[in-house]
């Protein structure tokens, strides 16, 4: 099973009907708690979210209904949805603080405990309302005797071992507003604070430049400090009309506090405001059915990044050019490459034809499944199409399927001297799209020639008429 991270679709702001500013039905009892609970998680569903962050203000209330109908959800025809698919409901409130005066987004653990969410409160010295209340207490910002800013209110959290490491803190970072941090005088607060994240209420478009200039760290005043910003919707009507408007694409392997600040951390390649742009050709799984020292083995492999660590003599390089073997891979021949070559095919005789072994591996293109299996006895090759039987198939095959890369050291070393290593290290990734380039290319230069042709015989009958 694929472990690794994965990128989702988040709205870290919904508010719910014990907000004061809801619009819509309210939700008194536990049963139209529950009914509301459901009809949220429908609505994310219906939108393409993937995780929302329940976030009313100084209030955890609503979350174990939303939780446990994220958990008990069913697909069209009444299972169960695997847990795997299930949306992700992060606990969290919206805090309204007094140093600095501005409102922050406390966001816990997906799994945190339950049972721990009064304490948190009492550490923020912030009395409850009552479950049986159908509307929150009227909001008191929290005294700035208690937390005197982004950093104490850090401090204090972590202070508590079943605590610490388990939140993160997101300030408001809207352009506009009375409860954002950005506003005069407000620029000491930025520079200071350790926040990794802030949030925005809507697009983070239609932020200005200025405030785009402090948030991507190119303002001196401000620190020249850039973080990761989150779109959310804010999220108060019972139609769920504004819910997923906008949304933030989140990449994580576990929904932790941990996992979203380390996303920030690497904000260009874990954080996106568009919808990422996924490759429609990966290797899904590789698998060895017998070798001399790794014996059988498999492993699944993750469409947007993968890494394989360990140890010297652990295997990694045996894998990679397993890979390599069963995707039929050729480079471009050279003679400063034959012993790498050499070594390549020792490896292949002396670790899986001597032991029958057999490389088997798995790819998606455009969503269709591919099977290729290489025996290294038999020197045969089998491709496996979609629902197809399994049929015999060349190398050049498999390799126009699927075109890929493999460098040694030596080799990767050489690429930048050698032009047509490094034309086939540029190139082979965006194949399709330049051979495309070249047949518009093709085609309007048939139309160039035809429509010059239809000037010159215009021109010739103008010429005739006059």
């Amino acid at each position: 099973m694929d472990k690794g991270a994965h990128f989702y679709k988040c709205d870290f702001q919904v508010h719910t009907p014990r907000d004061a500013n809801w619009d819509g039905a309210e939700a008194a009892t536990p049963e139209e708690r529950k009914a509301y609970a459901d009809e949220l998680i429908q609505a994310c569903r219906a939108k393409g979210l993937d995780a929302i962050a329940i976030t009313d203000h100084h209030d955890f209330c609503m979350f174990p209904y939303v939780k446990a109908a994220a958990a008990s959800e069913v697909n069209l025809i009444g299972e169960s949805i695997d847990p795997k698919d299930q949306i992700v409901v992060f606990p969290g409130i919206e805090l309204t603080l007094s140093s600095p005066p501005c409102q922050a987004i406390l966001l816990l653990d997906a799994d945190f405990d339950e049972t721990k969410f009064g304490d948190i409160l009492t550490t923020l010295t912030i009395a409850a309302t009552g479950p049986a209340n159908s509307k929150l207490a009227s909001v008191e910002s929290v005294s700035p005797t208690s937390i005197t800013g982004f950093n104490d209110l850090e401090e204090r959290l972590n202070q508590h071992p079943w605590l610490k490491g388990k939140f993160i803190i997101l300030p408001n970072v809207t352009t506009a507003g009375h409860k954002t941090l950005f506003r005069d005088g407000f620029a000491k607060h930025y520079k200071e604070m350790r926040c990794v994240g802030g949030y925005v209420d809507g697009e983070y478009s239609k932020s200005s430049d200025g405030y785009k200039n402090i948030l991507e760290g190119r303002q001196q005043n401000n620190g020249y400090k850039p973080i990761a910003v989150f779109q959310t919707s804010d999220n108060r009507k019972r139609d769920h009309s504004d819910l997923g408007l906008p949304s933030t694409y989140v990449k994580w392997s576990e929904p932790t506090a941990e996992a979203l600040r380390q996303a920030c951390l690497a904000r260009e390649s874990r954080v996106s405001l568009i919808e990422p742009e996924l490759p429609n050709l990966w290797i899904t799984s590789i698998s060895v059915t017998n070798s001399k020292f790794l014996g059988q083995v498999g492993f699944d492999l993750n469409q947007q990044y993968n890494a394989i660590i360990g140890g010297r003599g652990t295997g990694k390089s045996t894998i990679l050019e397993y890979l390599r073997w069963g995707l039929c891979d050729q480079p471009v021949e050279s003679e400063d490459m034959d012993i790498v070559q050499t070594k390549r095919k020792n490896l292949i005789d002396n670790t899986l034809q001597k032991f029958d072994g057999e490389v088997h591996v798995e790819f998606l293109l455009n969503d269709v499944p591919h099977i290729v299996k290489r025996n290294s006895k038999k020197q045969e090759i089998l491709l496996k199409i979609g629902d197809g039987e399994f049929t015999p198939a060349t190398e050049q095959q498999v390799r126009n399927l699927l075109p890929i890369q493999a460098y040694s050291q030596k080799q990767l070393s050489s690429v930048g001297v050698r032009i047509d290593e490094l034309k086939r290290f540029v190139e082979l990734p965006i194949k399709q799209e330049l051979d495309q380039i070249r047949s518009d290319v093709r085609d309007t230069e048939a139309k160039m020639r035809s429509a010059y042709g239809d000037l010159i015989r215009m021109k010739e009958i103008e010429s005739e008429v006059d």
